[in-house]
């Protein structure tokens, strides 16, 4: 904070942060020494742990994995790939197929999103 020049917290009215132990811990001390500062976990953050057992759930880990394999296909072959791109072009779609990533939930709304205009 005394970096971004807020040391103070006066011009600060929340803070949003992560969920882990060490952020929960954060916005104990941050409330304590600025108490109208309002805290919140992040929502995203918070739905990471059922996302993650929906997404281990076999049926869905399965869809998951076939997803994957089709957009790799079209990501991997210059054919395909520009036969896929130029029928988006066609349909005014300007989002491409996305893949897997670190995050589980990123890639599942990856997975969700790709094509959607």
């Amino acid at each position: 904070m005394n970096e971004m020049e807020i040391d103070n917290g006066k011009n600060l009215i929340a803070a949003t942060t992560d969920n882990p132990t060490v952020m929960q811990a954060f916005c104990c001390k941050l409330q304590h020494k600025f108490p109208w500062i309002l805290t919140f976990t992040c929502l995203l953050h918070g739905l990471n742990t059922p996302i993650c057992d929906m997404v281990a759930y076999p049926k869905m880990k399965k869809i998951i994995t076939k997803t994957t394999h089709i957009m790799l296909f079209f990501n991997s072959s210059h054919y395909c790939g520009r036969q896929l791109n130029n029928k988006a072009n066609k349909l005014g779609t300007k989002h491409r197929l996305k893949q897997n990533c670190e995050s589980r939930f990123h890639a599942l709304t990856l997975h969700c999103t790709s094509g959607i205009p």
